[in-house]
């Protein structure tokens, strides 16, 4: 989930084709959901599926703001409960619900409002946004998806962004070459002077960068002409920013959807200390 907020219809039926979509993964990248969140971290994979399976969740509604968004609950305990967790979904809403989930010994609580969505590990006292694990969990999957990011151009779009900028620095640790645009130009002019380009046209910058992360929330920014046989693309940008026809000549290297990656790499940042 990119810096955009999620409607009722983007997540219904979602935990209803977590089977298919991680046959998806497995073909792009040649890893599973929950490897990709492991991985991600760089977490020993026995031990984090064991942390995964000894910790109880709950997950909360939270009625701040804009409100809840109907599914999304049901879909993050869908989420989790595919990768191996033990999950259940309060009774009650807002400060009742988090009484409830202690109550009824969760270790780790899910729950999010119109600023943030977080996981918090009551034992180790920790907060996981998902900002930061879905930039995670999406730069491994690019990784994976185009056999290693080491010297690699990679064009960030919506660097600005909380999830942009997490995933620019993630880029950066595994080795990539990385360039930056966002349309407020002045918004990423910190990166100048860190051995990161920063694009003012996004057009031409389409052209030059044949992998790209799309961490923006507009809409048909990527088009046709943009796509070549070796273009690849990771997008937790929401909506996805490619046009119909850009969609259908790249999916087959496109990594994208609405939650799961960001929800399972949370969980893993969660459990390991």
């Amino acid at each position: 989930m990119a810096d955009g907020r999620l409607t009722s219809e983007e997540v219904a039926g979602l935990t209803d084709n977590l089977t298919a979509y991680d046959d998806e993964l497995v073909l792009k990248t040649g890893l599973s959901l929950k490897e990709i969140a492991i991985c991600s971290i760089e977490a020993n994979g026995e031990k984090a599926k064991q942390a995964i399976n000894s910790n109880k969740i709950a997950v909360i509604r939270i009625t701040s703001g804009l409100g809840v968004i109907e599914n999304f609950a049901e879909a993050v305990k869908g989420i989790l409960s595919h990768i191996g967790a033990s999950v259940f979904i309060t009774g009650k809403s807002d400060v009742a619900g988090l009484a409830e989930a202690i109550e009824k010994g969760c270790d780790i609580a899910f729950l999010a409002d119109d600023k943030r969505f977080v996981a918090i590990n009551f034992t180790l006292k920790k907060v996981v946004d998902n900002t930061e694990a879905t930039a995670r969990g999406y730069v491994l999957a690019l990784e994976a998806m185009v056999k290693g990011l080491k010297l690699r151009d990679v064009l960030v779009i919506g660097g600005a962004g909380r999830v942009g900028r997490n995933a620019v620095l993630c880029l950066k640790k595994r080795g990539a070459k990385v360039a930056v645009f966002d349309p407020v130009y002045d918004s990423i002019s910190f990166f100048k002077g860190h051995d990161i380009c920063v694009e003012n046209n996004l057009d031409q910058a389409l052209k030059k960068y044949k992998t790209v992360l799309d961490a923006s929330p507009a809409k048909d920014i990527i088009h046709l002409k943009h796509i070549t046989p070796e273009t690849f693309i990771a997008a937790p940008g929401i909506p996805v920013g490619l046009t119909g026809e850009a969609l259908l000549a790249v999916k087959e290297r496109l990594i994208h959807d609405v939650l799961q990656i960001g929800v399972a790499t949370m969980l893993v940042q969660a459990v390991i200390e």
